[in-house]
């Protein structure tokens, strides 16, 4: 180890010196490896990767779809809430829990040492997360089309697909926060702590009391919804401005990023 960490005074100048294909190269492999390595991970995969679709049928499907007197394009804004759901699991837990067990065990330090270009780790960790969230919220997306449920175009679904996938990024951030900031045995359970109020408190699928109501705006999975919602142009259901939206996600992922970023320069 010792010996690795001498060397890594050479590294910057060599990657430097690598071509754009090449370091692009080094980025991909990275992040196909990240790939694998989540996805031979049966406690993680099968969970996010399946869930979703099925709690929708469920739900959206069985229960909501069977409800008389639903207003107006409520199957297209229950599809959108479980969208969001799938898109959570694998952005929260996928991105802060690898990481602290990593961080624990060790790996990040020998890393630093490795001829990899900067931030890749960090990069592989939010790509694989977005990959996720792009199945789960596609098999949500199949279920629903199957169902026939939904009144939306391909187009609108195309634009929520792009929406939910983006709103990966800021919830990503989210857990590279707890990943940097936690151990390995305590980061499921703060990611749980954020995980849990974002999917009952945002109003995802049920009205909220109205003492909850003013709150929503706290946290980022409703306002990726409310961005899908804007994408498909569904106004029936949207209750701030998508500009205000696209801006709370934006700052959520330079603070909460930024903040990881800078604990990993700190401490790794």
């Amino acid at each position: 180890m010792s010996a690795l960490l001498a060397q890594s005074s050479m590294y910057p100048t060599a990657i430097s010196s690598m071509s754009n294909s090449r370091l692009l190269r080094a980025y991909l492999i990275e992040a196909k490896y990240e790939f694998l390595h989540m996805l031979r991970a049966p406690a993680f995969a099968i969970p996010f990767l399946v869930l979703p679709a099925v709690v929708y049928l469920f739900f959206g499907v069985l229960i909501a779809g069977s409800a008389k007197d639903a207003p107006a394009h409520v199957a297209d804004y229950l599809f959108s809430g479980f969208a969001v759901l799938g898109v959570l699991g694998p952005a929260l837990f996928g991105s802060s829990v690898g990481l602290a067990i990593e961080r624990d065990a060790g790996l990040l330090r020998l890393k630093r040492a490795l001829p990899a270009p900067p931030g890749a780790y960090l990069i592989a960790k939010m790509l694989v997360a977005m990959a996720f969230a792009a199945i789960a919220a596609g098999s949500v997306l199949v279920a629903a089309v199957i169902a026939g449920k939904i009144d939306l175009s391909a187009s609108q679904l195309l634009m929520m697909s792009l929406v939910f996938v983006a709103g990966t990024i800021p919830l990503s951030s989210i857990g590279l926060f707890i990943g940097t900031h936690t151990s390995g045995s305590a980061a499921p359970g703060f990611a749980n702590l954020a995980y849990f109020p974002m999917l009952y408190l945002s109003g995802l699928f049920v009205p909220l009391p109205k003492v909850l109501q003013h709150w929503t705006v706290i946290w980022p999975s409703f306002h990726i919804d409310q961005l899908a919602l804007a994408a498909a142009g569904l106004r029936q259901f949207r209750f701030i401005d998508p500009q205000l939206a696209a801006g709370v996600l934006l700052l959520t992922t330079l603070l909460f990023g930024g903040l990881a970023l800078r604990r990993l320069q700190r401490s790794g």
